[in-house]
């Protein structure tokens, strides 16, 4: 990929990858930070684009794993001060916190407990409310484990809640 190529991607598509990043991060600065990443991602990686999807759909999905990778590596950072007393944590009563705050929080730490290809599968369901078949085009997986993606996403949050696992996903 060219550089004016890439200059009409921006043009055209930096709002919405913007926004995919502004809603997973919660932060400003970082959502315009990990515009600039994402945007050099498919510079250098234009080639991988194959023409099957939409340039909107292959950004987002590179905005989607590259902040799904920053939420990871602060959760390590957070599990790293926890385990040295410099941070308290809420507990899973979080969940059904009114504290979008905290809620969000929760959320953070649940997607970094899940490996990428999961938490992508549920923010394409949950976010972006996309239904298992097209989650399956875009993460190029079968329609079977899209819905194990999901069972395992879901379990993770019971399990963070105390809950019992889930038993079907279905739409």
């Amino acid at each position: 990929m060219d550089r004016q190529n890439l200059r009409q991607l921006y043009e055209r598509y930096a709002g919405h990858v913007h926004g995919r990043c502004r809603y997973l991060l919660k932060d400003e600065e970082a959502a315009r930070d990990a515009v600039q990443e994402v945007f050099l991602k498919a510079l250098d990686h234009g080639d991988a684009f194959r023409n099957e999807a939409q340039p909107s759909t292959w950004l987002i999905r590179i905005a989607t794993n590259y902040c799904l990778n920053v939420l990871r590596a602060q959760a390590n950072k957070t599990r790293q001060a926890v385990r040295e007393g410099r941070l308290e944590v809420a507990g899973p009563q979080a969940l059904w916190s009114t504290d979008r705050a905290e809620r969000r929080q929760l959320v953070r730490e649940l997607l970094e407990q899940v490996d990428q290809e999961t938490a992508a599968v549920a923010v394409h369901y949950f976010v972006d409310e996309m239904t298992q078949e097209e989650i399956g085009e875009i993460v190029g997986r079968s329609l079977p484990t899209v819905r194990k993606r999901l069972r395992e996403f879901i379990d993770a949050a019971s399990a963070l809640a105390g809950e019992p696992p889930s038993t079907a996903v279905g739409r």
